[in-house]
């Protein structure tokens, strides 16, 4: 049986050139801004929001070497997770790297699934956190690329969330633990640890959106796996607009941390599965110098997982675990 992966994360412009058409398709996608737009007043708005932010996007773009460094870390991540699936049955799996908002497009990469003739599809969403504003979209899009019945609903399988998996916690926990005895901490007697997550607005979680929920609840399983020397603290970033977003903020979290009697502090992106602009340049550049004029003398940026092994593996025994599930339904149905 030939199973198609389809491994989606948010995307990135590949080229300063590409940095505002980028962010018009993120503009333009209601479950991020969920004003109630008819549509050619969204594509008006979407368009004047592109233009007036992606002069200041472009300014962090060129600190990046002028392009996101998501794609490639996507693509080998695809690349190392089909070589360990196909490890358990030759040739079984081919996975697909796929971009909500910019190339590799879902679109595109769902055609080429579709006239390969693959006879079930994974959609493994690469946000390990669901929320409305992230898997929830990437989820819409799907019915919608799926509205005329290419797989039936036993063949496509959405994995949406594994933020709380026990796999994903302890990878996780191994990279930090790992990056701090490398450093040289591992024997100091208070080591601090801020965790920073992507925000989304509060409007969100007042409706229901579980992010919040399970983000926290992955952080209080994460601080069990941690060196019994670290102190977590968990804190949210990338704030856009004028709306109230899920706190505290990363950056409030550094300010209340530098006012204690410590001179170092690490900061790993939790949720954040492979690197990007929000862990490289908002954590690595502006944090740091926020956490500097503040009076940390050392500051570490943890990486993203990206092609961590133990993380690979995890996934790998996700989408594993949820083939034999749906086997049993279809037997049991």
């Amino acid at each position: 049986m030939a199973i198609a992966v389809m491994m989606v994360n948010m995307g990135g412009p590949e080229s300063l050139e590409s940095v505002e058409p980028y962010l018009k398709n993120i503009f333009s996608d209601p479950d991020i801004i969920d004003i109630p737009f008819p549509g050619f007043i969204r594509k008006r708005f979407s368009e004047w929001m592109a233009a007036k932010r992606a002069p200041k996007s472009r300014e962090i773009y060129e600190k990046l070497n002028g392009s996101t460094p998501l794609t490639k870390i996507s693509f080998d991540q695809a690349k190392a997770l089909e070589t360990i699936l196909n490890s358990e049955v030759t040739g079984q799996f081919k996975t697909f790297t796929a971009m909500r908002y910019w190339q590799p497009l879902m679109e595109d990469v769902w055609s080429k699934i579709t006239t390969d003739k693959f006879e079930k599809v994974i959609i493994l969403s690469m946000y390990p956190f669901y929320s409305s504003t992230t898997t929830g979209s990437i989820k819409k899009l799907i019915n919608r690329l799926n509205s005329n019945g290419d797989f039936s609903a036993e063949d496509l399988i959405f994995i949406d969330r594994y933020g709380e998996n026990s796999g994903f916690i302890q990878a996780m926990a191994k990279k930090i633990n790992q990056t701090i005895i490398e450093k040289g901490f591992e024997n100091r007697d208070n080591i601090n640890l801020l965790c920073s997550a992507h925000s989304i607005p509060l409007k969100r979680i007042r409706q229901g959106d579980p992010y919040q929920e399970e983000v926290e609840s992955a952080f209080d399983s994460l601080k069990r796996e941690l060196l019994p020397n670290i102190t977590a603290t968990l804190g949210y970033q990338s704030k856009i607009g004028p709306v109230k977003w899920l706190g505290p903020k990363s950056s409030d979290q550094i300010i209340n941390l530098s006012k204690k009697d410590f001179k170092d502090l690490f900061v790993y992106p939790l949720g954040f599965v492979a690197d990007n602009s929000e862990t490289i340049y908002e954590i690595g550049m502006l944090f740091k110098d926020l956490a500097k004029e503040h009076g940390i003398e050392k500051y570490y940026r943890i990486d993203s997982l990206n092609t961590d092994e133990n993380f690979i593996a995890c996934l790998k025994e996700i989408i594993l675990q949820k083939l034999s599930t749906q086997e049993l339904k279809d037997e049991d149905g």
